[in-house]
């Protein structure tokens, strides 16, 4: 399934590469109709052989921690802050994307990966038709992370 492949890479990116400490998963086991978003949400598209949309959703709490591990401390000035943070969680959401990608169906062959949009004015996002959503929250020792794949049934499976 490509959740558990996205949720695997996460918490190796999240205990391993950053060392944080991973408390628990929750994964949900319906299909929401939108998913509500955190604070700060990058999002990456697939294409090719895989259409998905992939998702990833930060509290405040950890994208602070992880903007102060990418930039080993240096204080970020108020006028860069927005565009450090995006290039956080874009770099966030690519590493992630990039490790499970031999994962995927067909060990990743023939699948498209659009650049990160980040999302900083949106509350939710709404599922298409015939779509389906799987996602779970990685909880952490400094505040969540939600990653999800929205796609049809059997891109997602």
């Amino acid at each position: 399934m490509i959740l558990d492949s996205l949720v695997l890479q996460s918490k190796l990116f999240l205990a391993e590469d950053m060392e944080i400490e991973i408390q628990k998963v929750d994964s949900a086991d319906n299909s929401p109709d939108r998913l509500e978003l955190k604070d700060n949400t990058s999002m990456i598209g697939t294409g090719g052989k895989l259409n998905m949309m992939v998702v990833i959703s930060f509290e405040e709490k950890l994208l602070d921690h992880l903007v102060n591990l990418f930039m080993e401390g240096e204080a970020v000035e108020d006028e860069e802050k927005e565009e450090v943070y995006d290039s956080v969680t874009g770099e966030t959401i690519n590493t992630i994307i990039g490790l499970a990608l031999p994962t995927f169906p067909n060990r990743g062959k023939g699948v498209t990966i659009t650049p990160p949009i980040t999302i900083s004015d949106a509350s939710n996002i709404k599922k298409y038709k015939n779509s389906k959503i799987v996602t779970a929250d990685i909880i952490t020792e400094h505040g969540s992370m939600s990653i999800s794949a929205m796609g049809s049934e059997e891109s997602i499976r």
